[in-house]
């Protein structure tokens, strides 16, 4: 356990010199307060430019609500927090392949599955930090222009939205484990990611399932429960874990 404490600390003082924490967190929270803001603006502007589009017809969207609110943080989580994942988590273990730094670490007393938790670990407590303040911004400013949605249903929503981020990351240090170079392990992790969300196309049971679950509790809507889609998702992510430290410890260090 010291080791991975020590190593913890090591990558999270990575995240912050290489700037991946700044940028996580602030993309994170910038959406999460514009997300109310353009639920409370887009009706006005798509009724102004409908009405230029056909010469003055009175054109009646109905007024926004919290639900839209809410509707409107799901879409740029899913959309950004996506992009993020993949972006900052492909490179963790091939960028220290590449920069030759793995074949100074495994010399020393450091089993190679605390270095792949530690990585892990590090990507998770980043995505939790910023989607918390990126939720409570989100709230904060739901409450200031509609009213508060109900505490619980929008807590059970960031929860489910941070575990589909948890299995994204997951997927993407497994691309990052499997590729010999950057562009490799990019093409993996967008594969991966891409096939997800195809598979969410077909059944209920896949990852991105939790997303509209978490939006229907934060609305009080009516949508089943995808316990399956939960059990999936945290099935994929420890697998896809698992998969990336046998795979790291088979591999020769050069």
């Amino acid at each position: 356990m010291r080791v991975f404490m020590v190593q913890l600390r090591k990558e999270l003082r990575e995240q912050w010199r290489t700037r991946k924490m700044l940028i996580v967190v602030v993309v994170l929270l910038a959406f999460g307060l514009m997300s109310p803001v353009f639920a409370k603006i887009t009706p006005d502007l798509l009724k102004s430019l409908g009405e230029s589009q056909v010469g003055g017809v009175q054109i009646i969207i109905p007024e926004p609500t919290t639900r839209d609110a809410n509707d409107q943080f799901v879409k740029n989580t899913t959309q950004f927090g996506l992009l993020l994942a993949v972006l900052v988590g492909f490179g963790a273990i091939v960028g220290e392949r590449e920069r030759g730094q793995l074949a100074l670490i495994f010399p020393h007393p450091l089993p190679r599955r605390t270095f792949v938790l530690a990585k892990f670990a590090a990507l998770a407590i980043l995505f939790g930090v910023a989607l918390l303040l990126g939720a409570a911004a989100d709230y904060l400013y739901t409450v200031l222009l509609f009213d508060a949605p109900p505490a619980g249903g929008f807590l059970a929503m960031v929860a489910l939205l941070y575990v589909w981020l948890l299995c994204l990351l997951a997927l993407t240090l497994l691309a990052s484990a499997l590729g010999r170079n950057m562009t490799a392990a990019g093409g993996i992790a967008f594969g991966l990611v891409l096939l997800a969300s195809l598979v969410g196309m077909v059944t209920r049971l896949a990852p991105g399932a939790l997303t509209e679950w978490g939006r229907a509790l934060a609305n009080e809507g009516d949508a089943p429960a995808r316990w399956g889609a939960l059990a999936v998702a945290l099935a994929i992510t420890g697998l896809a874990v698992a998969a990336s430290v046998l795979i790291l410890e088979r591999q020769e260090i050069e």
